[in-house]
């Protein structure tokens, strides 16, 4: 496989082409505000151990493509929608949707985004409350997603 070379642009970050904070977070094509990290973006195939024959040589092949997880955190800000997301699956009621993580530029342009297909949240996490720190609440939702495809 081979990479392509890019040339070098003259932006303040002088070669970075992403950077980690310049992203905005969409579900079903509306932007969410306060979500400052995604986390543990990852996908997974199965690996399945096989031998041919005689073979005495182990061999692998791909196996089933396992549901890929992230980890979102959003500022906690007293409104029910994903406590609400996730109730719908203790409920029995799952509502899959479409999330777009878009990357941007440093004019705030959109660069690249990925989007993940028939997600739904597997964990909710509350905010960690401590008199002694003066931070902001912060709420985490785990979601699944069936699919991803990266667009540049």
């Amino acid at each position: 496989m081979k990479f392509p070379i890019h040339a070098q642009t003259a932006t303040k970050t002088m070669g970075d082409f992403t950077l980690s904070n310049h992203f905005s977070f969409e579900i079903d094509g509306v932007i969410v505000g306060g979500v400052h990290g995604i986390e543990q973006i990852e996908t997974e195939t199965e690996t399945v151990e096989f031998k041919d024959g005689e073979d005495r040589r182990l061999r692998t092949r791909p196996g089933n493509h396992r549901p890929g997880k992230m980890l979102v955190s959003k500022d906690w800000s007293n409104t029910p929608e994903w406590y609400n997301w996730r109730k719908t699956v203790l409920d029995g009621k799952v509502q899959r949707k479409s999330i777009s993580v878009i990357f941007q530029n440093d004019a705030n342009e959109e660069s690249g985004r990925l989007n993940f297909y028939n997600c739904w949240p597997t964990k909710w996490v509350g905010p960690a409350l401590n008199s002694r720190s003066s931070g902001h609440a912060t709420e985490k939702l785990e979601i699944s997603f069936e699919e991803m495809e990266l667009k540049i």
